[in-house]
């Protein structure tokens, strides 16, 4: 007998009974909804019952969010929390008061009925978080069994037949597989850029090949073009997934992901050769990039090729900001970045070969 999903859980929080009335209505058949009209009641909740989604009320000074957000990420860390207030410069004040995360702002009441499809969405994400976390979780296990036995084999391949080599060739295979598996679970995080691992790759190896890279790191700038953004992973959800313009406090948390993606590869022994394309593929050729500010061939070769490839893909495909961008433009794009973006000699390289042509 099929068991029915969970029913998610909201607790809503609001100093008007009129209000709380009226938001539960809109909600209703969503999710089930509990009703507070101050942070004292309200925290007391916690203790009776989990929370999906936390909806709060931010009208200072009748109604002051700061101590409950606080109390939902002591009491509720993976809550999805809808603040609603008037003010966005009063909600971003309240977020770093706070020292929690809000998953999206609301305005007045002629607002209120975006609460359902907001709360889907979250839920929705939430989801993807959580399926993500545990494939993360299964990969590294998979990942540190696959070393043990990596390492086994390595020692008897030496002294055995070819049946143990085609073993090793298996394993290898095997982690192949576990690294694009981790490259899958970054671009579940960001479903509007699905597919875009892979053809950064495609136009990495392309570039490389053309330029002369040494084919005995081909496998390496390959699984490095992969994963070239898993740090990602680390980037608040409300910015990564935010469909207009970022803020400069967003950009400023955005730029973080390649010193995050490099954390994560440093703690990884199968990643560390991939370190500099994941830390340094958005630094610049007249070194206004970032994290690092290198400049010219300071910068690694694997990161300026990836670097290029990765430009290319995001003006060639369709954004949820922008729409695709003709190849020749694309070209021509390149051609004004050498030499202050890009590696000029690359480029020349990318521009000749026409690689990519054909996928706008």
């Amino acid at each position: 007998m099929l068991r029915s999903p969970p029913v998610s859980r909201a607790l809503i929080v609001h100093r008007s009974e009129v209000a709380l009335g009226e938001l539960r209505d809109i909600l209703r058949g969503r999710v089930e909804c509990d009703l507070a009209r101050g942070s004292a009641e309200a925290i007391g909740r916690f203790a009776d019952a989990d929370y999906d989604v936390v909806v709060l009320d931010h009208r200072p000074p009748d109604s002051d969010a700061t101590e409950m957000l606080r109390a939902t990420a002591a009491a509720a860390p993976d809550a999805i929390v809808i603040l609603m207030t008037p003010g966005r410069e009063a909600a971003e004040r309240i977020e770093e008061q706070a020292d929690a995360r809000v998953f999206r702002f609301l305005g007045g009441p002629d607002q209120r009925w975006q609460l359902p499809g907001i709360v889907a969405e979250g839920l929705r994400l939430r989801r993807i978080e959580r399926e993500r976390r545990e494939l993360v979780q299964k990969l590294s296990a998979d990942h540190a069994r696959l070393q043990r036995r990596e390492k086994l084999l390595d020692a008897v391949v030496r002294e055995r037949t070819k049946d143990l080599e085609a073993a090793y060739v298996d394993l290898k295979a095997a982690n192949r597989q576990a690294l694009l598996g981790l490259a899958q679970a970054i671009e579940a995080k960001d479903p509007y850029t699905k597919g875009h691992c892979a053809r950064v790759a495609e136009h990495t190896l392309t570039l490389a090949a053309a330029c002369g890279y040494p084919a005995e790191e081909m496998e390496n700038l390959e699984y490095a073009s992969f994963l070239h953004d898993i740090g990602k992973i680390g980037i608040k959800d409300a910015v990564l997934l935010k469909p207009s313009a970022l803020e400069p406090c967003e950009w400023e948390h955005m730029r973080q992901h390649p010193v995050v993606g490099d954390a994560i590869a440093s703690q990884i022994e199968m990643l560390k050769p991939m370190r500099p394309a994941i830390r340094n593929h958005h630094e610049r050729w007249d070194g206004t990039g970032y994290p690092d500010g290198m400049k010219g061939h300071d910068i690694p070769l694997a990161a300026r090729i990836v670097c290029i490839a990765d430009a290319f893909d995001a003006m060639i495909t369709d954004r949820p900001y922008k729409r695709a961008i003709p190849y020749p433009e694309c070209l021509n794009f390149l051609r004004r970045g050498a030499g202050r973006q890009f590696d000029p000699e690359l480029v020349e390289f990318f521009c000749r070969e026409r690689i990519g042509e054909g996928l706008d």
